[in-house]
């Protein structure tokens, strides 16, 4: 699937292929989120000292909403450690992820740097790369410390990310599972691929006019087969 008014496609040894990484490199199907999620509010309801399992939901799904990501409205209102929440809710069974040997020799085939760009931590992202077998492609995770804990769909994350990395946003392709991540990274002059999943969250705000969205799939390694 393309826009009809998408840039054109970065080519050559100078491209860099920026992925998002949960449901966007493996199947949202997995659920490894619904693990994340459970564990934020089992973290939220200790850390703050909540009985009802309820309201320590309500508190964390509030935080998402105000501040961006629930460790964000953690750090600002209660000023809570991210190494700490970040190790806990990220100690989940990655075993759902399986090694795909055809994005492997996908991602082999694609010219220019390869790079991970997530609101979560390295360790997650090293342990879902392994679980996948494509760790070998990527010169790079810039994780949710590397931008000072400002999630995506932050601008000055992104830019942030750019600078860290060297990247010349208009030699870069953006790929995320979230249409509202993807507008700041057309914004800056990447060209982007919706990664399209089933979730209510992922798609919050989706309108279908979005023209900031250049190429949409529902199967990653088959739409980077087809850039070959």
């Amino acid at each position: 699937m393309k826009n009809s008014d998408s840039p054109p496609m970065p080519q050559g040894e100078e491209t860099v292929w920026l992925f998002d990484l949960d449901n966007t490199l493996y199947p949202a199907s997995c659920r490894l989120f619904d693990q994340v999620d459970r564990r934020m509010g089992e973290f939220v309801q200790d850390r703050l000292s909540i009985a009802d399992p309820a309201e320590a939901r309500r508190i964390q799904k509030k935080y998402l909403r105000e501040h961006g990501t629930t460790l964000r409205g953690l750090m600002e209102v209660h000023g809570v450690e991210p190494e700490a929440f970040l190790e806990y809710v990220h100690a989940i069974d990655l075993t759902p992820v399986a090694a795909s040997p055809a994005l492997d020799l996908a991602l082999a085939a694609l010219p220019g740097r390869k790079l991970i760009y997530t609101n979560g931590s390295q360790a997650h992202a090293a342990g879902v790369l392994d679980r996948l077998g494509i760790a070998r492609h990527f010169g790079g995770v810039f994780d949710i410390a590397a931008a000072d804990y400002l999630p995506k769909p932050s601008r000055p994350a992104f830019e942030k990310c750019l600078a860290h990395h060297g990247i010349a946003a208009e030699h870069a392709v953006f790929f995320d599972d979230m249409p509202r991540n993807l507008e700041p990274a057309a914004a800056l002059g990447m060209t982007t691929v919706w990664v399209v999943t089933d979730s209510e969250w992922a798609r919050l705000g989706y309108t279908g006019r979005e023209d900031f969205i250049h190429h949409a799939t529902e199967d990653l390694t088959q739409w980077l087969q087809g850039r070959l």
